[in-house]
């Protein structure tokens, strides 16, 4: 194991032995390369077991690239570490122990959509109406119930807003009692219930600290309540912990990602040693500059500069655009400057965005312009319709109690199952207590439907018998052949004969690779690849081998690096988005998507804001993002295409064949603040004070020049509010 080209303060993590360490590592700065031989000096020099060790991170990627590298530093014989994400590490727990819950270890593991099947078969027998209560809103309540720990019995209704966290509470019983019958559990199950197991069951978790005496967690920042009181309970007995983390990459707050989890860590853990992680080895320092002045101005956060021996590399390109076409037309235009003249690849560069919604345009002037690209971000394999019936039939054959995933396939392909017939076969079911495949089989004497509906129930009933014989006697990969043919879903295809048809049947195809895939990784039981399938992770798959320009969000980008970035619309209101200016938190949590956009370029950095845009149909004008008035000139300058308009005026004259060097911004007083005027310093998305109703967001306006009025959206108990900017003396924050 070579350790010489480590840094002094990624030697001195590495070394550390006995007692919490936490690593702040900055962007760029080693820190999967630190977690890696910090496993491999465990190992090599201390001479530690390598099955007491456990490594937990986020993605099947990173958890993959860990085992590499551990396993090509050194020639482990026998047990190896165990180096996982969290919910690959709770299955495998739970697999073994969760019976000591009252649960079945056959369980099914429900995704998203699974989820929403079941949620809204629990509505509607609590007769709540969809239509009132998002079935998508009340799950997401539910999974934050579990993500802070909480039973349905914690929860306290008195203490809860009027409406769907209400309402969510509420369900969240019928929900969990659902699932318990169905033998399933969901994604944040995974977590709750090993924290449940080790909570409630002494023998365990003493059995687990003395099996692990050696705990590193990554991407430390992005735990949430249930993942950080895992990991405590893990290492309670001598406290051997190393967490790894950023809290400048903190983006995750939406889905239960807790920032307060890395900045309380030395008070949760006494004598914690803490090693920052500042030189870069990715980025130019002007880069860097740019994106430490963003990130700097927060408050909750550990304080670090990032430093690199790279040189200082080209000032970071501002360009300020007319509306959102010219935007993408400058975006295109130095996409193709950079392959033709300094060879650049196309997926060595990115455009990067904070909605999904922003791709379009780019997407249009890509295709325009015949520049290949792929979206990052939409359909997952796993999500596609076709291979979700597929294994939906393997699912039910490997647990007949998972009604969810029956009542997707019992009329796909249609076999003229009814939803009448359906109906009174799940209410028989309910008075039972039994599952839906116990109806089904029940109504063969029951005669609960009429008899031709009861033909074809006997029908698909034999499809999944001959099934089931086929699974017994052969490996996932036979089954699967099985399925699609026995099913009908093949034939069915195959007679549509249709560009989208034959590229269902692609993807059907591609469900054997990953089936012989799995098998070859030493996963050959159905359970086992059905596990795997559920915790495949988006960015697992992508192809850098393609040579095709990656588009995604700021969310989806975290991890990845390419030599130039493109980061567009920096403009407030779209970054920082319009829901985050009101609350400082989420306003903080913005700056640090704006860094880690910045911080994925190695090379080149372009940011993009247009003067207008459409949304609706409607044409609104924008100010450009307030973190650009963070980055010192020094390190960006700014540009913007020939355009007139009355916004104009704020940023100079137009210079140098439509584009000018170095334009400034419209700065705020010296008080941090500039008085909103008629004449355009206000547009969607500003942040405002108002002497009675305090801090607002303008959603809207209307009226010319001389009668503008804006809509803003201000905090309860005062909502929106349409007010005259002439009387209103409202102040632009």
């Amino acid at each position: 194991m070579n350790l010489e080209d480590l840094n002094p303060q990624q030697l001195k993590a590495v070394g550390h032995n006995e007692g919490p360490l936490m690593v702040v590592a900055g962007a760029g700065s080693g820190k999967t390369r630190v977690i890696t031989c910090r496993i491999a000096n465990l190992i090599q020099e201390e001479k530690v077991s390598p099955d007491s060790i456990l490594a937990i991170t986020f993605t099947n990627k990173a958890a993959g690239e860990m085992k590499e590298r551990v396993r090509n530093m050194l020639d482990i014989r026998g047990p190896s570490p165990w180096i996982s994400t969290f919910h690959s590490f709770c299955l495998r727990i739970l697999r073994k122990h969760i019976s000591e819950l009252g649960f079945s270890n056959d369980f099914a593991i429900y995704d998203t959509q699974d989820q929403l099947t079941l949620i809204k078969q629990c509505m509607k027998a609590a007769e709540i109406s969809a239509d009132a209560f998002p079935p998508k809103t009340l799950l997401n309540h539910i999974s934050g119930f579990k993500n802070d720990f909480l039973r349905p019995e914690d929860l306290k209704p008195d203490e809860m807003p009027f409406g769907n966290q209400l309402k969510a509470a509420g369900l969240y019983p019928v929900y969990q009692a659902a699932l318990k019958k169905n033998n399933a559990l969901d994604f944040d199950d995974l977590l709750v219930l090993a924290g449940r197991l080790f909570q409630e069951v002494p023998s365990l978790r003493v059995h687990y600290n003395d099996k692990f005496k050696y705990i590193l967690v990554d991407e430390f920042q992005d735990t949430n309540a249930v993942q950080y009181g895992l990991v405590r309970l893990l290492c309670q007995s001598h406290n051997n912990i190393c967490v790894v983390g950023d809290d400048d990459q903190s983006i995750y707050r939406w889905r239960g990602a807790n920032i307060e989890n890395i900045l309380k860590f030395e008070n949760d853990f006494p004598g914690t040693t803490v090693i920052k992680l500042e030189e870069n080895y990715r980025s130019t320092q002007n880069i860097l500059n740019a994106a430490g002045s963003v990130v700097r101005e927060n408050r909750n956060r550990k304080d670090k500069t990032l430093w690199t021996q790279n040189e200082t590399g080209s000032p970071v390109v501002c360009y300020r655009a007319a509306d959102e076409t010219a935007e993408a037309e400058f975006v295109c235009e130095k996409i193709q400057e950079l392959n033709r003249d300094e060879g650049f690849s196309f997926n060595d560069m990115a455009i990067l965005y904070r909605t999904n919604a922003q791709s379009r345009v780019m997407e249009d002037m890509l295709r325009r312009q015949g520049l290949p690209y792929q979206v990052i971000g939409g359909l997952r394999f796993y999500e596609r319709k076709e291979v979700k019936d597929v294994l939906a039939y393997m699912r039910v054959i490997l647990n007949p109690s998972d009604s969810v995933s029956l009542k997707r396939i019992i009329n796909v392909p249609a076999r003229g199952i009814g939803k009448t017939s359906l109906e009174k076969i799940e209410e028989y079911c309910r008075q039972k207590g039994v599952t839906l495949l116990e109806g089904l089989r029940d109504n063969g004497q029951t005669r609960l439907t009429a008899p031709a509906a009861g033909k074809k129930i006997a029908l698909f009933l034999q499809i999944i018998d001959d099934l089931d014989a086929t699974f017994k006697q052969g490996n996932p990969l036979e089954l699967l052949t099985e399925v699609i043919d026995r099913s009908g879903y093949g034939e069915m295809l195959k007679k549509e004969d249709t560009r989208e048809s034959k590229g269902r049947i692609e993807n059907l195809n591609e469900l054997f690779s990953a089936v012989e895939q799995s098998i070859e990784n030493g996963e050959g039981s159905l359970q086992e690849f059905l596990d795997s399938a559920s915790l495949v992770a988006e960015l697992d798959n992508l192809d850098d081998e393609r040579g095709v320009l990656p588009l995604m969000t700021l969310h989806t980008c975290k991890g990845l690096e390419f030599s130039a970035v493109f980061l567009v619309g920096m403009e407030n209101g779209l970054l920082p988005h319009a829901s985050s200016m009101s609350e400082p938190e989420e306003y903080e949590e913005e700056r640090r998507l704006c860094y880690v956009g910045f911080t994925r370029a190695r090379k080149k950095l372009f940011v993009t804001h247009a003067t207008q845009r459409r949304i609706y149909g409607t044409t609104f004008n924008y100010q450009p993002s307030d973190f650009l008035l963070s980055i010192p000139d020094a390190v960006m300058i700014r540009e913007s295409s020939g355009f007139s308009n009355k916004a104009t005026s704020q940023y100079g004259s137009r210079q140098n064949g439509g584009r000018e060097a170095s334009v400034p911004y419209k700065a705020k007083s010296d008080d941090g603040y500039s008085i909103g005027t008629k004449d355009g310093a206000y547009s969607v998305g500003t942040k405002v004070l108002h002497a009675k109703f305090g801090a607002g967001i303008v959603l809207n306006l209307s009226g010319n020049e001389e009668n503008l009025s804006v809509e803003v959206f201000f905090k309860a108990p005062h909502g929106k509010k349409k007010l005259a900017v002439s009387h209103a003396k409202l102040i632009i924050i």
